[in-house]
């Protein structure tokens, strides 16, 4: 029994990990609560809660924009998720990817929070729409995952509002964002009116 064990172990051992190097530098929703309904998308008319308001109408649609490195999975294939909380069940919302934006230090009003410092960026838009027929009344909570798939498995990152636990960190934009799941009252809030 012990050397099938040990080689169960061996050979468990020679399964590559997802190798997952996700890059965190560009990724951006907002950075605390009140930013996402005034800050503008680089280059775009809309802001990152592009409802404008955390006070949405029920029967509303509410969309969100992230901004992520472009290939922020390396060789690995990406995504975008919304997980949203509305108040009885978790949902997850697919994102879409919308177009690449080049940023350029040598034009500050092509740069994003003062960033790249120098030379030229090109970060990647995403989209993601929460139909109203997952939005509940009353507040509602969502964060943000990036994942990175691969044949041997997946690895993701979240992006939250506010920090906490010993996986928290903050990125150059301001942007808090943890490796761990466990984020209950570090999400954003969403309050759908009756």
């Amino acid at each position: 029994m012990k050397s099938v064990f040990a080689i169960l172990l061996l050979a468990l051992a020679a399964v590559p990990a997802p190798g997952a190097d996700i890059q965190m530098e560009w990724a951006y929703h907002a950075a605390g609560s009140g930013l996402r309904t005034s800050e503008r998308v680089p280059g775009e008319s809309t802001t990152f809660l592009a409802n404008g308001t955390d006070q949405i109408a029920d029967g509303e649609t509410v969309t969100l924009y992230v901004l992520t490195a472009g290939n922020f999975a390396g060789d690995l294939d990406e995504q975008i998720f919304v997980r949203w909380w509305d108040g009885y069940m978790a949902h997850w919302i697919m994102g879409v990817w919308v177009k690449k934006i080049a940023l350029d230090a040598a034009r500050p009003e092509s740069t994003f929070h003062g960033a790249p410092d120098e030379g030229t960026a090109e970060i990647d838009l995403w989209k993601v729409d929460v139909p109203s027929w997952i939005t509940q009344p009353g507040e509602n909570f969502y964060a943000i995952q990036l994942k990175a798939c691969g044949p041997d498995g997946s690895e993701e990152r979240y992006l939250l509002s506010r920090p906490g636990g010993d996986f928290s960190h903050t990125n150059r934009l301001g942007q808090i964002w943890s490796a761990s799941e466990e984020f209950e009252g570090q999400d954003w809030s969403v309050n759908v009116l009756q």
